[in-house]
This record gives structure tokens, sequence and C-alpha cells, in this order.
């Protein structure tokens, strides 16, 4: 069985995205609760991920695993 790069894998990819959309939408969270107490008022609220793009992103992890035909090495 052929192998590649780690960074050549889809289903790697798409758990890396996942997980860097989880990390923003959770420090939005806790930066959205310090907004309430912002004395100056310049905080700036960014918008959420939508949760459907976890969805997308655990199909194409699956797609990628399903269509690997190498070896992560």
């Amino acid at each position: 069985m052929d192998s590649k790069k780690w960074w050549q894998s889809k289903a790697i990819w798409a758990g890396l995205v996942a997980i860097l959309v989880a990390v923003y939408n959770a420090t939005l969270v806790a930066l959205a609760a310090g907004c309430e107490t912002d004395p100056i008022g310049i905080c700036v609220i960014l918008p959420a991920i939508p949760e459907w793009v976890y969805a997308i992103l655990g199909a194409l992890g699956v797609y990628g695993r399903a269509k690997a035909s190498s070896k992560i090495s």
C-alpha cells in the first residue's frame, strides 16, 4: 500500500478545520461574556459559525476516509 504525508489527507484536514471552528465558536462565547461588563464599549462581536458546518466537515471527513487509497505516514 502506498503512503502519503499527513497533510495530503482530506480526512485530517476536515478534522483540523472542525477543531478550529469549535475553538473559534468557544472563544466567541467567552468573549461575549466579557462584553457584558465592558466599561469602554469597544467590544466587537464576531459572527458565530453555524452548527451545520460541523455536519459538512464530518461528511467531508467520512468521504475522505472512504476514498483514501493510501496509508498516512
